[in-house]
């Protein structure tokens, strides 16, 4: 069993936590995604597995075993660096090979292992170059290949793919990901980028100031968001939050959502899931793929933006602008960006008229900004 478990894992600097209190599990077989910003902790949670930092507090499992004060040479994992740390003299069999020479294993497994590697990973025709002759991917792979022949209990993945171009890039991350699951080992992968965490990731752990944020399947993070953050970090563009209240329309006996002038009754779906008292001030999120330009069927909210940037891709519009977050009276506006069908007529300085149906709307405690819908909660435990 190649399970890695962080039990209470504080570490901390001239008494600020940089990582606080952190409980994480990722199974064996799993590919579990560190996401964060700068400074979230994600990096320093991955050395601190791989042992090249010391925890303040807490414990660091691999395989049921307890690793946390186990050198990191003996804790049989293996590390990715964004950097590829490749030896410029050697060449890449020797490269890939290095590893295995220092634990005396004999020439002809060496061997083996490197010729089986290098075919998963398409380097066959390069293992007699060095370094310099490669591209950046070239090298990324060798990097991969260095990590493979030692058959580790896991691989640790530090931001591999941070120093290829864009489109090289996209088929990297692709090729970790298939070599991943034809080898089933446990892989803890660090990146900032949240579309690789999106299309790699069997599960995403999000961290923010060093804590964990949510954990869960992209899917679970992008529909059922636990908090503010999580909401406008998972997904692209990020969610419109825009300021409003629940209430209690005068007689129904039924739930509102209310945003500035107007309000718009709660189906009983939602009602059953919300965790908010009425008369609650809450924030609403938007997901910018979430509005039409046609009123739906069901309860929508409505959002007039006055656009002052469009940015055509050609398979979609962006519209940006602001939309009225206080009473009519107010002067107040809160930035607000829509995801349009290309064909959409849309112009700067105009105005768009957008309806965003209650049913696909996130709500947020105004104060904490933890999530108001119990789904979301259970997803987080």
């Amino acid at each position: 069993m190649s399970t890695i478990e962080l039990r209470d894992v504080t570490l901390t600097y001239d008494d600020r936590p940089t990582l606080e209190s952190l409980n994480l599990v990722v199974e064996d077989g799993e590919f579990l995604v560190l996401i964060g910003p700068s400074g979230s902790g994600k990096t320093t949670a991955l050395r601190i597995v791989a042992g090249l930092l010391a925890p303040t507090a807490g414990q660091v499992l691999v395989g049921g075993r307890d690793v946390t004060d186990v050198p990191p040479a003996d804790r049989d994992l293996a590390m990715v660096f964004q950097n590829y740390a490749l030896y410029p003299n050697m060449t890449v069999r020797r490269n890939m090979e290095f590893a295995l020479r220092l634990a005396k294993v004999d020439r002809a497994e060496r061997d083996r292992r490197v010729t089986a590697a290098a075919e998963i990973l398409g380097l066959t025709d390069l293992l007699d170059r060095r370094p310099k002759a490669l591209s950046g991917g070239q090298r990324q792979r060798v990097a991969m290949g260095r990590a493979i022949v030692r058959q580790p209990r896991a691989f640790l993945m530090d931001e591999p793919l941070s120093n290829l171009d864009a489109k090289l890039r996209v088929r990297v991350r692709g090729e970790i990901a298939r070599l991943q699951r034809s080898l089933g080992t446990t892989t803890l992968y660090v990146t900032h980028d949240q579309t690789e965490a999106m299309t790699m990731a069997d599960r995403i752990a999000v961290l923010h100031d060093g804590r964990l944020q949510q954990l869960g399947t992209p899917d679970e993070l992008f529909s059922h968001p636990a908090n503010v953050f999580v909401a406008t970090f998972i997904g692209s563009p990020p969610t419109n939050l825009v300021p409003g209240q629940l209430s209690e329309p005068t007689g129904t006996g039924s739930l509102a959502l209310r945003v500035g002038d107007q309000t718009v009754e709660v189906p009983a779906a939602i009602r059953e899931t919300l965790a908010a008292p009425t008369g609650a001030e809450v924030t609403i999120g938007v997901r910018p793929h979430d509005v039409q330009t046609e009123p739906p069927a069901d309860p929508a909210l409505i959002f007039d933006v006055e656009v002052d940037l469009i940015e055509r891709l050609g398979t979609e519009t962006l519209a940006h602008g602001a939309v009225p977050s206080g009473p009519p009276t107010s002067p107040e506006t809160c930035r607000f960006t829509a995801a349009l069908d290309p064909r959409t007529p849309v112009t700067s300085g105009g105005k768009l008229r957008l309806y965003a149906a209650v049913d696909r709307l996130h709500l947020f405690d105004a104060a904490t900004g933890e999530t108001l819908r119990r789904r979301a909660l259970q997803a987080v435990a």
